[in-house]
């Protein structure tokens, strides 16, 4: 998806046209989707859960990329400012993991695996603490992604 822009001096280049939040949101929910697909498929497999049981958790693992895709997006729009864009993305990655580990402890006691009480007092607090530190990496490595200059430029 390139468009060809000119300068004054009749030169064209390709630039990437801007991506729209339909693409965008129909990509990831697609991806997210075939994701969770994969993971209860071998969750159902490797706890010999028949797949009818397995809905539950499917549906509350995509329905996670109903908030991933608008945060990502989010993100994206401040693309030009490293920091603001670095802080966006870092966010945007937490509260989806936030959503997926609510998704996981919850279908966890829904198919019976762990007792609400687990979830809550043994999981939660490590859930929490993951979400953190995988957030500031992420943070990290989105800044230095965003301050690299981008090919091709002068």
């Amino acid at each position: 998806m390139i468009s060809d822009e000119s300068y004054g001096d009749g030169k064209r280049i390709g630039t990437a046209r801007s991506v729209s939040f339909r693409m965008w949101t129909t990509v990831i929910l697609f991806a997210n989707a075939a994701g969770a697909a994969i993971f209860v498929a071998l969750a159902g497999v490797a706890l010999n859960l028949p797949f009818r049981r397995l809905w539950v958790p499917y549906t509350a693992l995509c329905s996670c990329g109903l908030l991933l895709a608008p945060s990502l997006y989010w993100a994206r729009l401040s693309r030009e400012r490293p920091k603001s864009c670095a802080i966006r993305f870092a966010i945007a990655i937490f509260l989806y993991i936030q959503a997926v580990m609510v998704a996981l402890g919850s279908s966890t006691i829904r198919l019976g695996i762990l007792s609400q009480s687990e979830v809550v007092y043994d999981y939660a607090p490590f859930m929490e603490a993951f979400s953190v530190i995988v957030s500031i990496p992420i943070y990290v490595t989105a800044r230095l992604m965003f301050k690299a200059p981008q090919s091709g430029s002068v």
